[in-house]
Parts: C-alpha cells; structure tokens; sequence
C-alpha cells in the first residue's frame, strides 16, 4: 500500500461522493492519476455521442412500431411489453443516459455501450472530475457540465409538474442502502431543488414505496406526481407484492393511466436491452434505413454487434459475447470463433457476482472485440497498467459530461476505478 500522500481525492466532499472507499475493496474507488487528452478529442466524442443519439431514436422507433414478437425474439420481458409505446413529454425513448466507448488500438474511439435506464458515474464525472482539474491546475473538459445539468433537471421539472399544481410532489427513489445509488439519487435530487428551491422535490425510498388506484401515496397523504427512479425496469417488472401481486405491472399500469410521469421513461429499455446495438447495425447494413451520413456516423463509431441467432454466419475472429441483462462484466467473454468451432479465450470474473442485481438473460448478443492500448495510472496500491473506458453522459439528447473509468482487465467490471479527465493544455 503506497503511503496516503494529499491527492485530489483528500479534497472531495464525502458527503457528495460517498463511496470514495466502497466496500471491501483494498484500494480506495478514485485513481490518483489524470488522464488527459486535448480539446479535439473530448469534441469528437461529444459530436459522435449527439449523432448516434439521433441514430438510436430513430431506430428504437422500428422496435416500437413491429410486432411484439419482435421485442420477445430480443429478450424483453414479456410483462413489459404494453408499456412501450405509451407516450411521454419529451418524445424520447431516453431523457437522461451514458454511453459508453473503448479505444482502439489505431486510438479511434469506438462505442460499446448504452445505459439508457438508470446510468450512474453522475457525481464522478459532474463533481469529481472538475474537484481534480482543479488540482492538478488543468482545464476541465467538463466545465459548464454542472450547469447545464441544473438546466436540464429544471426542465424536466417544468415538464412534469409545470401543468400539474406547483406543489405536487417530485419524486427520487433508489433503494437506499446501495451507496452509490443513493448518493447519485440524492446529488440528482439537490441539483432539481437548486432551480426550484419552493417546490415539493424528495426522496423516498423503493423500500418505503406503495402504490393504491390513484397512484404512488407519500406519508403526507399527497401522491407522487412525478418519479425519477433508480431502479431497473427490467428487475422492477418482475417484482411482486407481500400477497403475490404483479406490484410491477401494476406500478406501469398507473403510469400508463397517466398518474405520475416518470424519469426514465419505461421505453429506455429498448435501448438498454444489449441487443439494440446490434439492430442498429443490421438496420444499417441495409443501407435504406438510414441515410448515408448516418451509415458512415455507424460505421466510424458503433463496434459491430450482432444477434445470437447470427453468430454462425459471422466470419472466424474473436467476438466479445454478453447477456442481454448483463451488468457490471457479469458472464461477458471473449471467444475466439474458428468455423463451427467456438472457444472462450478470456472469461470475465466477478468478484461479488452474486451482489450484482440484474435480471437473467435468455440470450446474448455479440460484438467484434477491439483490441485496446494500456494506459498507466497510480491508485492506493501502486501503478497499474490498464484499459480505459470512456463515457459521455446526453442529456434529451445534448452531449454533456464526459468520464472514464480504468480497469487493469480488458473487460471491465466492479473493480474499476474511476480516473479524471483533463485537457492537455
């Protein structure tokens, strides 16, 4: 263990960041390192996340409007299915999500991920991040991030309760005895309540919540007018009352009644579900869906994915396979295809597998596997080296905060830390 010299993170605000020392883990969660990339680079990202932004609602619409044997053929669940297509007041599949990018070795970014449902790494890259450009005395790729958050949160506001009485109760929820949850629920929550300082914004807990024939009731005996959960809805479908009642279908029964509004709306699931990506790719191996400007945005960008049911066509390489549910690395492999022949070449291993909430998949999906370049950071127990993981939070579909995350594994999981970005200059 190096010795506890001042960094960046003595000067973090740990009734903010909570989880700077998360569980049992040896190091604490924050790297002590930067890395740093010039303006250039953080502008690509953010121009290419506002472009498959775009992309990805437009193909989420194809999901929306085909049959329901569709959706059950990409694994989503069954009880969720009428709930897709209610409409909300934005008009987006998603209001607030992250996407996730790798390097790869020519150093191109290349995106892997959406989490389009209850994307968390809100208070490293919003707080955190600028806490360390400060420090280190660097220009920080997020400013104005912050800002333009409260901005959007106070539009989401306005949307949702602005037509209702201003005091109707907006809601945030989590279960409150998963730190990080909390924490981005509650740093959320404070942010809202800083452009609307008289209005009724709380937090109440998933453990605490009930629901009747009008809606979601608070202890005060007003009920819920609008609701940011985190919460999966893929788990929160399943869940059932103390009397064996469907407590989530008839939770998305009274959203779909119009009771209270809800941030994220249900369909962000279409874009959550790991098989999305590899209908947007198959959408544009078309070349009719979309436009050649989106074709070549797709083909720059997006790794190449893949249903299940395609993986024997695929020419002999290796391929990242995961679970369409799949959180944190959970039973994600690389595997090395060589004609009828399949091996695993690299499997992931969860530490705390059993702790990761997520629903059971029925199938998966695969992509090519980027070969990525190492970087090197310091962390509590010495210099490792490392792969980076890229993220870049949309906000209604403006780009927003970046972040990154460094994990000396390939795949990444539970054990990453997270790492600052700054500007070169």
């Amino acid at each position: 263990m190096m010795s506890a010299s001042a960094t960046y993170i003595d000067r973090l605000d740990p009734r903010i960041f909570t989880y700077i020392q998360y569980g049992d883990y040896a190091d604490r969660y924050p790297a002590h390192t930067a890395q740093a990339f010039p303006d250039s680079f953080y502008e690509e990202l953010r121009a290419a996340s506002r472009g498959l932004f775009h992309v990805f609602c437009k193909a989420a619409a194809v999901f929306r409007d085909a049959p329901d044997d569709f959706a059950r053929a990409m694994d989503m669940p069954e009880e969720l299915l009428p709930y897709l297509r209610t409409p909300n007041v934005f008009g987006l599949p998603t209001w607030l999500a992250r996407f996730d990018y790798v390097l790869d070795a020519a150093g191109r970014i290349r995106m892997v991920e959406i989490n389009a449902d209850t994307p968390c790494f809100i208070i490293e890259s919003y707080y955190a991040n600028a806490v360390a450009a400060d420090y280190f005395g660097k220009s920080d790729p997020n400013a104005g991030a912050m800002a333009q958050l409260r901005v959007f949160l106070s539009h989401v506001w306005e949307r949702c309760i602005g037509n209702a009485d201003e005091d109707a109760p907006f809601v945030f929820s989590c279960f409150d005895d998963y730190p990080e949850d909390l924490a981005t629920t509650l740093f959320l929550q404070r942010l809202m309540q800083e452009g609307h300082p008289q209005a009724d914004i709380r937090f109440h807990s998933f453990y605490d919540m009930e629901i009747d024939a009008e809606g979601i009731p608070l202890p005060d005996d007003v009920y819920t007018e609008a609701l940011y959960r985190l919460h999966p809805m893929e788990i929160l479908i399943d869940e059932r009352t103390d009397e064996d009642e469907p407590l989530g279908a008839m939770f998305l029964d009274l959203y779909k009644e119009g009771k209270f509004a809800m941030m994220n709306p249900p369909e962000a699931i279409v874009l959550q579900n790991k098989s999305f990506m590899a209908l947007v790719h198959a959408l544009a191996a078309q070349k009719k869906f979309f436009s050649a400007e989106e074709c070549a945005l797709i083909e720059r960008y997006l790794v190449p994915s893949y249903f299940e049911d395609d993986f024997g066509a695929l020419a002999d390489g290796a391929y990242i396979r995961k679970e369409i549910w799949g959180r944190e690395g959970r039973n994600v492999r690389v595997v090395q295809k060589n004609g009828s022949h399949t091996r695993t070449a690299v499997e992931k291993y969860v530490e705390n597998y059993d702790e990761i909430v997520c629903r059971t998949s029925r199938k998966a999906m695969y992509q090519d596997f980027i070969r990525q370049p190492l970087f090197r950071h310091t962390v509590d127990s010495g210099t490792k080296d490392g792969y980076l993981t890229l993220s870049c939070f949309m906000l209604l579909g403006e780009p927003s905060a970046v972040g990154a995350r460094f994990s000396p594994e390939e795949i990444a999981g539970t054990e990453a830390y997270f790492v600052p970005l700054v500007c070169t200059k």
